[in-house]
């Protein structure tokens, strides 16, 4: 799932992740609509193998991503680009043998490669 309110970023993270060979990618504008995703779903069983997420879109909400990683089992990955708060190499900010939550600055080709290939998605 590519969450992101702006089309345009939405559209080129989409394209960067069909280049890479992800073609079921289920696209998300806001937060609220992934909350109805995970938290409120009619199947709460659905699984995502990755959730790919603005850092500006859950800091304005005043969630922690952490933790609200943790509380969504149903997403198996995360990754959430952030231009102020990333760094230019991923960053695992949380990982369990199974479930990883990584931070990068921002999401190009590479940087995203790397990080579908090191969680083999």
């Amino acid at each position: 799932m590519i969450v992101e309110e702006q089309p345009a970023l939405q559209s080129r993270i989409a394209r960067v992740c069909n280049e890479l060979g992800y073609r079921d990618l289920t696209p998300i504008r806001s937060f609220r609509e992934l909350l109805a995703l995970t938290h409120y779903a009619h199947d709460p069983f659905e699984q995502y193998d990755l959730m790919i997420i603005n850092g500006e879109l859950i800091a304005t909400t005043g969630v922690d991503p952490v933790r609200f990683f943790q509380s969504n089992p149903q997403i198996r990955h995360g990754v959430i680009h952030d231009a102020r708060r990333g760094l230019p190499q991923a960053e695992a900010i949380f990982a369990t043998g199974r479930r990883q939550l990584f931070m990068l600055r921002t999401l190009d080709r590479q940087s995203l490669g790397t990080v579908l290939a090191y969680l083999d998605v």
